[in-house]
């Protein structure tokens, strides 16, 4: 979607109680297609403990389509790097194309503690730190890989099938960088440092560490105008009051910097496309954009200019949304390379 410049990714769906296995793999297979035909690059795979395997629903939405990657996410507690760095290189054989990793140090309290995991917040991000160390080098490296870390240690350890993988098929590493321990393991690992963000006007004059790429998550739902933007985004995520509950509780108990972040009050003028609505009530898990082209794209724009490039997208749930979504990242993309002529 539009130039090399910008990546955007879209959002595998999640996997809901009231679902049939295969009408969950239908789903997959409706917003995977959708998401290659309106020029997506790829798709966030979520991997928490409510989620079908992130690995095999990255083969199924690979089976069907020709170019869009997985985005999975991946942390310590569930596999270990090797079978990961195994699984990548595997599906990418199959596939012929690149398998993309999320790295999450795990946000979820209560998946914490089911597994007895007591370490701290920065400290599970210096744990990412080792695992995607020890990932990238056994994809990267044709000899045997001897690692001594903190967490992980590794002798002679060697991944034969990864020398049979193609350069274009390289994997692009994420991560959570709305904290410092996050941006830290960011750099570390070469990875794009994935933020929650307020909106553009919040970041005046504040300056951001370099050497690193940046991108944010977001939803965005944008119309002809923005009374019809609205129309669409209040019908789809209505006010609930459980919902919004449930959100509370969470913020308390989790040690997300960005889930904190997000959980405190944002003030925006009148008919400014930033709305926390269906992240406050529970509907989702990042801020949406919602108006006129005109108006989603200049906070894009703002969103450019201040150094970011990769943008994960909430799944659109039509191909109205989809279609509008690269609309208004050409717009966006138009915009900004007139300003920086």
């Amino acid at each position: 979607m539009t130039s090399s410049e910008i990546t955007v990714i879209g959002a595998c769906p999640s996997f809901g109680d009231d679902m049939t296995g295969i009408e969950y793999l239908e789903k997959i297979k409706t917003s995977a297609t959708r998401s290659e035909r309106y020029g997506f690059s790829a798709m966030l795979v979520y991997s928490d403990h409510q989620q079908f395997d992130p690995w095999l629903a990255a083969n199924y939405l690979m089976s069907f389509t020709k170019k869009i990657s997985p985005l999975i996410a991946v942390q310590p507690l569930y596999m270990h790097p090797f079978t990961v760095a195994k699984s990548v290189a595997s599906l990418s054989l199959i596939h012929d194309r690149p398998v993309h990793l999320n790295f999450i140090s795990g946000g979820f309290p209560h998946d914490l503690e089911a597994f007895c995991d007591t370490v701290a917040h920065d400290q599970r991000y210096d744990r990412v730190g080792e695992y995607g160390e020890i990932v990238r080098s056994l994809l990267s490296t044709k000899r045997p890989l001897t690692y001594r870390g903190h967490y992980y240690q590794v002798d002679g350890l060697h991944l034969q099938i990864a020398a049979g993988m193609k350069s274009d098929c390289a994997s692009i590493f994420t991560v959570s960088g709305s904290s410092a321990a996050g941006m830290a393991v960011a750099k570390r690992l070469k990875a794009r440092a994935i933020e929650y963000l307020r909106p553009v006007h919040h970041y005046n004059g504040i300056s951001r560490p370099e050497g690193v790429e940046y991108g944010t998550r977001l939803g965005i739902i944008s119309r002809q105008s923005t009374e019809e933007a609205w129309a669409v985004a209040r019908n789809r995520y209505p006010d609930d009051e459980l919902g919004r509950e449930v959100r509370q509780y969470y913020t308390r108990v989790s040690d997300s910097v960005w889930v904190k972040e997000l959980g405190s009050e944002v003030v925006v003028p009148e008919g400014h496309p930033y709305w926390l609505g269906p992240y406050s009530n529970g509907q989702a898990s990042c801020p949406f954009l919602i108006g006129a082209r005109e108006d989603v794209a200049s906070e894009l724009v703002g969103y450019l200019k201040m150094g970011l490039r990769t943008f994960l997208v909430e799944d659109p749930l039509t191909d109205e949304d989809a279609s509008e979504i690269r609309n208004v990242f050409t717009m966006a993309e138009e915009v900004f390379a007139r300003a920086n002529r």
